[in-house]
């Protein structure tokens, strides 16, 4: 019986390089598995390490346990066996993984076989797999497609007249696909459309959802799965997209009529690219630089008291919000109220909605041309501009003085037109770039920067030609406006800046009852 147990033993007798070998290889299998299949197979990686470690061991020491007594001898023995054991064991588990990964493949690539135009192409565009779909479309056994150019296989069957819409034979499509490594990348998901002619004349197009294949970091190829549309759906598809496209353009002609025609404040203010798009009435209500802007000159100008709660909301924004805030006009502070929801489309956010400008400068909404003028702070900011310049203006400074006996005596609304009647008319008539401005109820500055536009007024007043004196008929009552006027050139004095302040001394003197006339030049007057 010990005889026997010893023979058993001598049986069991190897070297430790074998297993060592073994037990490399597992280990080295089950790493190159983890990363084609992007998992961590922690306790197959973790036995593989062990058994390698425990062969490595053995070899390291094995001549020293030879040497020693038959106890260590056995127990090398046995360890060796046992590690060849367990590599059996990882190499049949991992084989089954495999194998049922395999099956899984088989499946889902029968499954697309008969129910999808399916092909698998590599980085050359040859064939790797074709469903047999798209083999019987394309007139050719599936056996017989592969490591053909896909591209060649259609052109056997039909003429290819383009790509995506465009214009383009097959030598075209095989040149815009030389080198595709280059141009797509890990996880694109694209839309192939391939336009083909039959041979009875007849456009049909072959519409595949396009997949990169990585491996490593490294372009391999591409699936390629869809449908094909005849040409009575291509022609219903042109159809449904010229449809959308005309409603489309109903859409953005109402939006850009409304856009334009409102008297309120509209902003857009695009988060990706830092920039806000502003109406005209925000950019002349704020004095801004310009319709567009960049949102961090727009946040600079908020008050630095008010910015951290602007900014709280910024960040909390799910929906619609709402926020009141100081804004720096250049003049002075004016309360802004921002009401707007949150627009996601694809990779752009963007905030809309309206703003209110609260400004203690501005006159009750009329209705009329006087909302349109600008306000003090404004004309203050133009005048500063103005100056920069080395071109002569001239600064027109006027009184409407009847309008309260004629809100006394016909109502506030018969006032109100008659006070935007004329500033309405003196507006198209002398001024350029709507340099108007209302300085009190009933007083408003005016510059006019061109030279005939200078003469024109300078003629009207001397013809008397009822430009001082409009009026107007309500019912049977003929309603006289009378107008005084204050006039200045900013060249008058040596300093630019005198010209605003020349232009309300001449009013004063042409307010005079017992000046001469309605009207009066600074220059004249000195």
């Amino acid at each position: 019986m010990i005889f026997q147990g010893v023979e058993l033993l001598e049986y069991f007798n190897q070297s430790p390089i074998i297993p060592l070998a073994l037990s490399a290889l597992i280990t080295f299998i089950i790493i190159m598995q983890c990363f084609a299949k992007h998992m961590f197979f922690k306790i197959r990686l973790l036995l593989s390490f062990l058994l390698t470690f425990a062969a490595a061991l053995c070899l390291v020491f094995h001549q020293e346990i030879q040497a020693s007594n038959e106890v260590w001898i056995n127990f090398e023995r046995f360890g060796l066996v046992g590690v060849d054991v367990f590599v059996c064991i990882l190499f049949f588990t991992t084989i089954d993984l495999s194998l049922s990964n395999e099956k899984l493949h088989k499946i889902l690539t029968k499954s697309l076989d008969e129910s999808k135009y399916f092909v698998l192409l590599d980085k050359r565009d040859k064939v790797r797999e074709i469903s047999s779909l798209l083999a019987k479309d394309l007139n050719v056994k599936p056996e017989d497609a592969i490591r053909k150019n896909f591209f060649d296989i259609v052109e056997n069957k039909y003429r290819i007249v383009g790509l995506n819409g465009e214009e383009a034979t097959k030598k075209n499509i095989k040149k815009y696909f030389e080198h595709y490594e280059k141009k797509v990348k890990e996880g694109d998901k694209k839309t192939l459309e391939l336009n083909i002619l039959d041979d009875n004349a007849r456009h049909d197009a072959l519409y595949f959802n396009e997949s990169p294949v990585f491996s490593r970091g490294k372009y391999k190829g591409r699936i390629l799965i869809g449908d094909k549309k005849n040409e009575e759906t291509l022609v219903g598809m042109e159809k449904e997209l010229n449809d959308k496209n005309a409603e489309l353009d109903l859409i953005r002609s109402r939006f850009l009529s409304i856009l334009y025609k409102t008297t309120d404040g509209i902003y857009f203010n695009n988060l990706n690219d830092k920039s806000i798009w502003f109406n005209d009435i925000l950019v002349k209500r704020l004095c801004l630089n310009g319709n567009t802007i960049d949102s961090n000159e727009f946040y600079s100008n908020i008050h630095p008291e008010d910015m951290p709660l602007y900014q709280d909301v910024l960040n909390s924004i799910t929906e619609d919000y709402s926020i009141t805030y100081r804004y720096n006009t250049g003049s002075y502070y004016v309360y802004v109220k921002e009401q707007g929801d949150k627009v996601v489309s694809g990779n752009t956010i963007e905030l809309c909605g309206t703003m209110s400008v609260i400004d203690n400068y501005r006159y009750e909404k009329t209705d009329t041309a006087l909302d349109s003028v600008g306000s003090e702070p404004e004309m203050l900011a133009r005048f500063k501009a103005l100056q920069t310049n080395d071109q002569v203006f001239e600064v027109v400074h006027f009184r409407v003085a009847s309008i309260p006996e004629i809100n006394e005596k016909y109502g506030r609304g018969i006032g109100n037109m008659m006070l935007s009647e004329y500033v309405n008319f003196f507006k198209q008539t002398f001024i350029v770039d709507n340099y108007i401005y209302r300085v009190s109820g009933l007083e408003f500055v005016a510059f006019i920067t061109n030279y005939n536009k200078m003469e024109m007024l300078k003629s009207q007043l001397r013809n008397e030609n009822n430009l001082l004196e409009p009026s107007a008929t309500l019912g049977g009552d003929k309603i006289v406006t009378k107008v005084y006027m204050g006039i200045s050139y900013s060249n008058d004095t040596p300093n630019p800046q005198d010209a605003l302040t020349n232009a309300k001394n001449a009013l004063k003197i042409a307010a005079n009852e017992n000046f001469a006339s309605s009207y009066a030049y600074f220059k004249d007057l000195r």
